[in-house]
């Protein structure tokens, strides 16, 4: 079987499992959603900062993911709460902005410090994770949900397709050498066009506005992927994983949506079902 065929299968073996763990309601999303959250924990704590999965920092990353996922979600449900893990996801997120653009390639001083306190790597997921699950408490969450990957989507298939036939100019090939300029507009475009049409369809909302907030998680998607590209570059490996064939790790294919995920937290909690 070829790489791409591997994609490919995997690809939609990820669909049904997602698909089946929607379909059987709330805890189990949320249930699956915390066995990705702690598989990606493992690969970010073990493979990019190199820490010891005997070591008391490999503890302390699952329990700062699972406690307060579990408390805030299946115990005690608590909207405030998670308010503030979806402020502190944006707050996280310019913070991985600030790494992204302003801290060298050749330096590896952030690198280090997380290493020595590789447990902070866990906070990488949990916000993220929180801010996704604050979409549950609405009624059509699962419309909510399915909006946002195939905004994640569309991003991913659109800068693929109109990189391949049409990239011409490299976006920053320190970073990340086979992405283009041309992929990411086209990329943003279909996230505008797959987001809008769906929100339309399951919301009844057709607005210029959407269309432009959709190219704009296009855009962030594609800055989480950078972000990663950066950070397997500094810690000198390929993917976070051999998990899932033709894909890497789990994390390989979360961390575009893990950063735009608090974005459009934000953006249907305040300004459309708030």
């Amino acid at each position: 079987m070829s790489n791409t065929q591997k994609r490919i299968a995997s690809a939609i073996v990820m669909a049904l499992i997602v698909s089946v763990c929607l379909y059987f309601g709330t805890k189990t999303a949320l249930g699956f959603i915390l066995v990705v959250g702690i598989i990606s924990i493992d690969e970010l704590f073990v493979n990019f900062f190199k820490g010891s999965r005997k070591s008391i920092n490999y503890l302390l990353s699952f329990f700062t993911l699972i406690l307060p996922f579990i408390y805030f979600n299946f115990l005690d449900y608590s909207p405030h709460f998670l308010d503030v893990f979806i402020n502190a996801g944006l707050v996280q997120n310019l913070l991985l902005l600030i790494y992204l653009f302003y801290i060298p390639m050749e330096s590896n001083f952030i690198i280090k410090k997380v290493e020595k306190y590789s447990f902070v790597s866990a906070f990488l997921i949990l916000l993220p994770l929180m801010s996704l699950a604050s979409l549950f408490q609405f009624d059509k969450w699962i419309s909510l949900v399915v909006v946002l990957l195939l905004v994640n989507f569309g991003m991913d298939t659109g800068a693929w397709f109109f990189g391949k036939n049409f990239g011409k100019h490299k976006l920053w090939p320190s970073v990340s050498p086979n992405k283009t300029i041309e992929g990411v507009i086209g990329g943003a475009l279909t996230s505008a066009f797959v987001g809008g049409i769906a929100f339309h369809f399951l919301f009844g909302k057709m607005e210029v506005k959407l269309f432009i907030f959709f190219a704009f998680l296009g855009l962030m998607s594609q800055v989480g992927d950078l972000i990663q590209s950066k950070l397997k570059r500094q810690c000198e490996i390929k993917d976070s994983s051999a998990l899932i064939p033709g894909h890497g790790g789990v994390y390989d294919r979360i961390d575009s949506l893990m950063f735009l995920t608090p974005f459009y937290a934000v953006a249907i909690k305040y300004f459309y079902f708030g």
